[in-house]
């Protein structure tokens, strides 16, 4: 009788983690989700997959979460714009809390996958595409908790075995800004950049996800860091004008300007500091877009575990179209 394989997957209402617990089901993996009680499972009920309701600091919820799996996909964390302590308290702490509960409940786990980001790692050098070697320096708080959360993991990769992911800038379908993306260009609305260099790394959501299964079940990733991307530089003006000829073709459309982009991010900024919006767009986020270099190699990864990717940037943006008329019908 074929065992099947069991996995533990947070984060699994957020964009990466939803399409990952689409592809462990089709594989025929048993998987367990940890969810807060405030996150929105609608998606989760359609896989009809068993849930474990916890919090970063519930020690119980997570000793009981990890108990008894073969893989744990940790992907679970905070993006958005917030606090410095709750960035750190879903970043940080829930990891340590974590590996913790792992170390406690499971040490004989066959793999712990720690889904950090590239912010962790901080801008990449000009005019290169950084490595694994290079030394960290986040220039954020979201990036300085996840670093911390990394950190929390590498304290015990002599005693649990275990491999960290940090991906680029991830597109594909369900993801939100590609969706704003998407309905403004539907709208004949195109934003303008005029920046023409290649200033940050992609994947494919998909591409991700194989890679990160692929991770884990290498026996030569343990203890180890690792960037997936598609392996080339782009400029945002690219993407944009990507999605503008696979959603308009060659018709009629109104520029949207680099100047009121970058106007409309001062004018959230003040706003936000007002209170009167809750916008994850100012000028920080701007300037981490299309002036500050985001560019890493994942030869790493295609050395040490036969990473591949699939999809190129128009093969991904057209998946993405494809999926994006198909739920405007569901």
């Amino acid at each position: 009788k074929k065992m099947h394989i069991k996995a533990l997957v947070t984060g699994a209402t957020g964009f990466i983690g939803s399409h990952l617990i689409e592809v462990l089901a089709e594989r025929n993996w048993n998987v367990t989700c940890f969810v807060r009680p405030s996150s929105n499972i609608h998606f989760l009920k359609k896989l009809s997959l068993p849930l474990v309701v916890g919090q970063a600091q519930d020690l119980y919820s997570l000793e009981k979460a990890v108990e008894g799996q073969d893989y744990i996909f940790h992907l679970a964390g905070r993006i958005r714009p917030t606090s410095r302590e709750t960035y750190d308290l879903a970043n940080h702490q829930l990891t340590r809390n974590l590996v913790q509960a792992c170390l406690l409940k499971n040490p004989s786990l066959k793999r712990f996958i720690y889904v950090s980001s590239i912010a962790a790692a901080g801008p990449s050098l000009p005019g290169r595409f950084s490595d694994e070697s290079q030394p960290s320096a986040p220039n954020s708080e979201y990036g300085r908790s996840k670093l911390k959360g990394e950190e929390a993991v590498r304290e015990v990769w002599h005693s649990l075995t275990s491999t960290i992911i940090r991906p680029p800038n991830v597109y594909g379908p369900r993801q939100q800004e590609i969706v704003l993306l998407i309905n403004l260009i539907s709208k004949r609305i195109v934003p303008i950049i005029k920046e023409k260099n290649e200033t940050t790394s992609l994947i494919y959501v998909k591409d991700l996800v194989n890679g990160i299964i692929q991770a884990a079940l290498s026996s030569e990733t343990s203890g180890h860091v690792y960037y997936l991307t598609d392996g080339k530089g782009y400029s945002w003006r690219k993407l944009i004008f990507t999605l503008k000829k696979y959603i308009l073709g060659n018709s009629f459309f109104l520029p949207l300007p680099e100047s009121l982009i970058n106007f409309s991010a001062i004018l959230s900024d003040v706003l936000k500091q007002a209170g009167k919006i809750k916008l994850p767009f100012g000028q920080k986020v701007w300037h981490a877009m299309v002036k500050t270099p985001w560019l890493f190699s994942s030869e790493k990864a295609e050395k040490d575990f036969g990473f591949r990717t699939h999809y190129s940037l128009k093969e991904g943006i057209q998946a993405t179209l494809k999926d994006y008329e198909k739920s405007k019908f569901c």
